[in-house]
């Protein structure tokens, strides 16, 4: 029973404590019990939405947002939350409109710039995602490593690479925080992995997702800073590392490792030397 009792109410706030805490499956069963006794709670609904996107579960997190829209039109962080559900999901046209109608509304708002540069980004639109991203390089934070890795990723696609070196350097700086903050799980390893991956530092990247490896639980969804791996992608990126180095041998060995987990995954079947690159 929580603290306040057994209302709606005291659900909705260990919901949001246990958010705070970074545990979300927990944080969405507090907030589906307090739908449970008043369903009208859009909060709840709201934060239920956030919390599936967050766990990877992009089409429950669709219906739920979109109802939370239906109630709240005028509701901006339901709309940027929903077209994130959208983006993952892969409809990129449903999240640029998303997002567009949440700049209309609040035009300020730096979830929504960055959101449309995801969607450039996808779309293979690689200046645009450079510009969109560097209105937001004046940030501080999660805004911030968000502007500067996606900053990054665009200027590396379009060979600008003194221009991305600074910015994923930058963006490695920050991700100091993130890992002292929580060192014992894997969203600061992956990340910095895919930081140094793109720098062209094999051997700190293998290292980086090794440790990574060995926090990231089998069959769990992690998300940071709209980067959503599980433990296939780890692995995955130890096996494109090895390749990097010449090691053919160690990223078939990983290849099979991915296939023990996931038997039709093209980057297993590719890394294990069953399909062309």
């Amino acid at each position: 029973m929580p603290f306040g009792g057994e209302n709606a109410e005291s659900y909705y706030d260990e919901g949001l404590t246990a958010v705070m805490k970074g545990d979300t499956d927990a944080a969405l069963e507090h907030f589906s019990k307090a739908l449970q006794m008043d369903p009208t709670l859009t909060a709840a609904s709201y934060q239920m939405g956030r919390c599936q996107l967050r766990l990877g579960q992009a089409q429950a997190a669709v219906q739920t947002l979109s109802a939370v829209l239906a109630r709240a039109p005028r509701m901006t962080a339901a709309r940027t939350e929903l077209a994130y559900a959208q983006l993952l999901r892969g409809h990129i046209d449903e999240a640029r409109t998303l997002f567009g109608e949440a700049l209309n509304e609040r035009p300020d708002q730096p979830a929504a710039i960055l959101g449309l540069g995801y969607c450039a980004f996808q779309q293979s639109q690689w200046d645009t995602a450079m510009a969109l991203a560097d209105r937001l390089m004046g940030g501080s934070g999660a805004e911030r490593f968000e502007a500067l890795y996606l900053s990054a990723r665009a200027a590396h696609m379009l060979k600008l690479r003194e221009i991305a070196l600074n910015r994923l350097q930058a963006a490695d700086e920050l991700l100091n925080q993130i890992i002292e903050t929580s060192p014992n799980q894997p969203e600061g390893y992956y990340l910095r992995g895919q930081i140094h991956f793109l720098m062209g530092d094999y051997v700190k990247s293998l290292d980086t997702f090794r440790t990574a490896e060995t926090r990231a639980l089998p069959g769990k969804h992690y998300c940071a800073y709209h980067e959503h791996f599980e433990l296939l992608d780890v692995l995955a990126g130890q096996g494109w590392c090895m390749k990097q180095m010449g090691n053919e041998a160690g990223a078939k060995e990983i290849g099979r490792r991915i296939l023990e987990i996931r038997p039709n995954s093209k980057r297993g079947k590719r890394l294990a030397g069953e399909a062309a690159e």
